[in-house]
């Protein structure tokens, strides 16, 4: 090769590198641009649109906390072990699983408040933010002879939250009323699996690890009761009760009785990070509950009003008939009927 081809091949090597420099400079400020009218686009969407982003995700733990402190009663183990665990899943941008936590109790004795409350001080909508999903044991899933068809409605309705958020929260009320094996398409989502392939797309995966499950049952709630009272006979006070007391023979209750935990894998598999138990309440927590519920319609109330709510509330199982069977529920109502003879008398009068 003479000296004016090296010269031509040097040109053109020259001119090459100079295209490429240019091309890739064009490319990158292409891309650079493309991804801030991405951003722009997205930000004045969430000014008008529930977006998942710090805006509208943002746990406040500590208000939760206070919140449980002071409105949660007789229930100190489910209120650290439900804040303890929260702190541990939200605090990390990579969780090693998906948060589960199962509430077993005996009713009105705040399961549900209690998820009620996490919904709020997690989302900015609270209970209502797209994010957030309740189902209903009784209502969503009332046919056992369906329950293939309900897992298949169950699995499209998590991927299809999990595209949109990752953040997402489930809550499954009456989890005993459910039927048998339906709980077990929840497997893969509650397992320590980072990616799950999207079932419209094998090319897409999503990321599981970020989401919280809450199982809301009335199983155990016999067993819980009969501890507590053991407790009690061995001359134990309630607030010397432990999660250690509880937990192992809910899980073996919930797993023995029937429901939708009933032979679980969701139980077998060992997915389910804490069973929480929630004790039932003795008559100074209902009085707590009456007042509370007074207080919510502008009343003071007079011992004689306290007491007369108390009058509706059974307490057992015999001969110590220690506890409320329903707890605080259906209070509401009976303080409500309470105030309005009062109102009446008064008008009367």
């Amino acid at each position: 090769m003479n000296v004016a081809d090296n010269l031509l091949v040097s040109i053109i090597i020259s001119l090459l590198a100079v295209y490429v420099k240019c091309e890739f400079s064009f490319t990158s400020m292409l891309s650079s641009g493309l991804s801030k009218i991405h951003t722009i686009i997205e930000y004045g969407q969430c000014n008008f649109v529930e977006c998942c982003s710090n805006e509208y995700i943002s746990s406040e733990l500590d208000k939760l906390d206070y919140t449980l402190s002071e409105e949660l009663y007789g229930q100190d183990i489910a209120h650290h072990v439900v804040i303890n665990a929260l702190r541990g899943h939200l605090i990390s941008s990579n969780p090693p699983k998906a948060l589960s936590l199962s509430f077993h109790g005996p009713p009105g004795t705040g399961k549900t408040y209690i998820s009620q409350m996490i919904a709020k001080f997690l989302y900015k909508k609270g209970d209502q933010s797209t994010f957030y999903h309740f189902f209903n044991g009784r209502n969503d899933f009332p046919l056992q002879e369906k329950v293939n068809e309900y897992k298949g409605e169950l699995y499209k309705i998590i991927i299809n939250s999990l595209q949109k958020c990752e953040r997402s929260m489930f809550v499954f009320d009456e989890v005993d009323k459910m039927p048998e094996g339906l709980l077990n398409v929840l497997v893969p989502f509650l397992d320590y699996n980072m990616w799950i392939k999207s079932w419209r797309s094998a090319s897409s995966s999503i990321n599981t690890r970020k989401a919280i499950y809450i199982f809301l049952s009335n199983t155990g709630s016999s067993r819980i009761t009969q501890r507590l009272i053991t407790l009690w006979s061995e001359g134990k006070q309630r607030s010397e009760a432990r999660l250690q007391d509880f937990e192992n023979l809910i899980s073996i209750g919930a797993f023995n009785e029937k429901g939708g935990f009933y032979r679980s894998d969701t139980i077998d598999s060992s997915v389910i990070d804490h069973y929480v138990p929630f004790l039932p309440l003795e008559e100074a927590h209902v009085k707590k509950c009456l007042k509370k519920a007074f207080a919510n319609r502008g009343i003071n109330p007079s011992n004689d009003m306290i007491e007369e709510g108390l009058s509706y509330v059974t307490f057992g199982p015999p001969p110590h008939n220690l506890y409320a069977t329903a707890g605080c529920k259906r209070l509401e109502q009976k303080v409500a009927a309470i105030v309005y003879a009062k109102n009446k008398e008064r008008l009367e009068f």
